[in-house]
């Protein structure tokens, strides 16, 4: 894991040498809001109607309902293998909702690359039913309690519950014991990028790269709007040449077409020419990654900012639009021409949708109101690529566990993700330089008191249960506090 670090922080300083060689230019976000792409509704619509999604579906829902009568009556798991970038999530998202009316329950979870089990167990009672499980993220239950609970929930029933994102055979075996045995028919999916995960899990389908004519409709998809079909006419060799470098990753063609979609014509050579691409190895996912920190230096000083901030959530969680502005607000992220509160967060919608635009974030839709976007979630190899540029520059500390060191470098930015925190080590000498506080997931929350915080500006401390109004009683000391985010704890106002 240390080599795979190192080798991608050259790769990223290599792009960046490369595009600062090039002087390929960027588009700098307009100071008023800017609409979000219309061509990015052919994207992020219902994933059933995806490009290439039909064939693959097919053939998993086939892999899961293939063999006799007695044998359809077993549990079936199907495990999903493939490169980041290329659309497992997206796959068994669609098969997800095709097949859940099929039965009496259901439950879509994922699991990350350093999971806290008790936090996935929990999400997928809360799945199950979420009117009965309300409350469950603020119970106290070890694993073996979870594990009771959802095999009686699951008891007699006729499931299908989808795993998605597993890199370890060991957190998978926990779950795993939380899944029933029945005759009932019922169909678990994982989804993986390790070969020995997925053969550990079940049966295992291979995703393969996109074909090529799939490749261009995507592509010109994001370019160009509608179903993707471009004249012969408007091709040239530089598009064959970039759809070929893609490998018929999507994340990579969706990418580079959003990076390309905000340039004239005559640029897109001089982007081709600035992106050193891989010829050998494994290639494809080097030149998504490629892609990807080309897409970063390609944008103007204040999204960077407001991207690299994103590496203060833990990772597959869901970022609430509003929070995320008045968070950038609260940063000094967001500097309007025209005072007011307003203003501000005009601006900083501005930039979430910008960020949208190139593709950096994915958006959510909020399901009650159609077509308004409510958060946004990262692709794991974005976030691979925000928290190796967040390290390098020192922009955002994430507190692993009670070893951690820090070092004398000064600590701006302090977050704690799914874990018990304890007293923070070797630290005290950068809290009053430190700028944000935030503890996501956390449990046994103790804390040096915030009075020694003295430049704070954002204060998050979310789903956090135990955290109590005893741990805020030097908050009136935080003069330059700018937002306090207490969602899902024990603080009721």
């Amino acid at each position: 894991m240390a080599t795979d670090i190192k080798d991608f922080e050259c790769l990223v300083k290599v792009v960046k040498e490369r595009h600062d060689r090039y002087n390929v230019n960027s588009t700098v976000a307009s100071p008023v809001v800017t609409p979000v792409d219309p061509r990015l509704h052919s994207l992020y619509k219902k994933v059933t109607e995806l490009i290439g999604i039909d064939e693959t579906s097919a053939e998993l829902i086939n892999l899961l309902n293939n063999g006799d009568d007695m044998s359809k009556k077993h549990l079936k798991i199907v495990s999903v293998v493939g490169v980041g970038g290329l659309g497992k999530t997206t796959l068994a998202k669609a098969v997800y909702e095709k097949l859940k009316v099929e039965f009496e329950c259901c439950a879509f979870v994922s699991v990350g690359q350093y999971p806290d089990v008790k936090k996935v167990l929990k999400d997928i009672l809360l799945e199950l039913d979420k009117e009965k499980y309300k409350d469950i993220h603020n119970l106290k239950r070890d694993e073996k309690q979870l594990i009771d609970l959802i095999l009686e929930f699951l008891d007699n029933k006729r499931y299908f519950i989808v795993i998605d994102d597993v890199w370890s055979i060991q957190y998978w075996e926990i779950i795993r014991l939380a899944l029933v045995e029945t005759n009932l028919g019922c169909r678990i999916i994982t989804t993986t990028r390790i070969f020995d995960v997925a053969k550990g899990a079940g049966d295992v389908y291979e995703l393969h790269a996109l074909s090529y004519e799939n490749s261009r409709k995507l592509f010109y998809s994001r370019i160009i709007s509608g179903q993707g079909i471009c004249r012969h006419d408007e091709m040239d060799d530089v598009h064959e040449k970039i759809l070929k470098k893609c490998g018929g990753i999507p994340l990579a063609i969706i990418a580079m077409a959003s990076l390309l979609a905000g340039k004239q014509r005559d640029q897109w050579f001089d982007v081709y020419g600035s992106i050193s691409f891989s010829r050998n190895g494994n290639l494809h996912v080097e030149n998504t990654m490629k892609i990807l920190a080309f897409s970063y230096y390609d944008m103007p000083f204040h999204l960077k900012t407001c991207l690299l901030y994103l590496n203060v959530f833990p990772e597959d969680y869901i970022i609430d639009k509003d929070r995320l502005i008045w968070m950038w607000i609260a940063e000094g992220f967001v500097h309007a021409k025209q005072q007011g509160a307003g203003k501000q967060f005009e601006l900083g919608e501005a930039y979430f949708n910008e960020l949208m635009n190139r593709s950096m974030i994915q958006p959510l839709e909020n399901k009650l109101e159609h077509g308004m976007i409510r958060g946004c979630r990262l692709h794991d190899m974005v976030l691979g690529l925000i928290r190796s540029l967040s390290c390098e520059e020192n922009f955002v500390t994430i507190f692993h566990n009670e070893q951690n060191a820090f070092s004398e470098r000064q600590v701006r930015r302090l977050s704690f993700q799914r874990r018990t925190v304890g007293n923070i080590p070797r630290v005290e000498m950068g809290m009053p330089r430190i700028r944000s506080l935030v503890v996501y997931w956390c449990s046994s929350f103790q804390v040096v008191p915030l009075s020694r915080f003295t430049v704070l500006r954002v204060l998050a401390l979310e789903d956090c249960p135990d955290i109590k109004a005893s741990h805020l009683k030097h908050l009136g000391d935080l003069h330059q506090l700018r937002y306090l985010g207490l969602k899902d704890t024990g603080i009721s106002c």
